[in-house]
């Protein structure tokens, strides 16, 4: 690990660093409306939920491409569920998770952002890699950089 990564780390749990105001989608949704929720919230990839907020997969641009391509932008998440990961193969932390451990799942797996959730797969919240960046630069620094203001 890097000085600045070392320094980053530093006993911060992944609780304190996540983004808890997660954009989420649900399976009823279509394509279409998934696509247009990602660009309004300037996000490349979101948590699809279930009615209880359980985390049942992600999806990307990627994945979104893809399955716009193959299954139509009018097809519901749902109808496209199986050609996504199951919870159980999604990479996920717990809130009590520790940077270090997020870090080495960013180093270690091609992955853009991670959920974390609970014992019963409720979504808790997202760290992604820009927060981790953004954890490195800040500590280096000493000081919060300011959030990106609104168009």
């Amino acid at each position: 690990m890097t000085d600045s990564a070392a320094k980053a780390s530093t006993a911060v749990s992944i609780e304190e660093i996540m983004t808890k105001d997660t954009v989420r989608v649900w399976p009823e949704l279509k394509l279409l409306e998934v696509i247009e929720r990602m660009i309004q919230q300037q996000v490349s990839g979101v948590a699809v939920v279930d009615s209880m907020d359980r985390l049942l997969t992600m999806i990307g641009e990627g994945d979104v491409l893809r399955l716009a391509a193959s299954e139509g932008l009018l097809t519901t998440i749902a109808h496209c569920l199986p050609k996504l990961k199951k919870p159980s193969e999604l990479i996920t932390l717990a809130r009590h998770a520790q940077f270090t451990d997020a870090y080495r799942l960013f180093l270690k797996n091609n992955i853009h952002r991670i959920p974390v959730i609970d014992s019963r797969g409720t979504l808790l919240g997202m760290v992604t890699r820009s927060l981790v960046l953004r954890l490195f630069v800040e500590s280096h620094h000493g000081k919060k950089i300011p959030d990106k203001p609104a168009r």
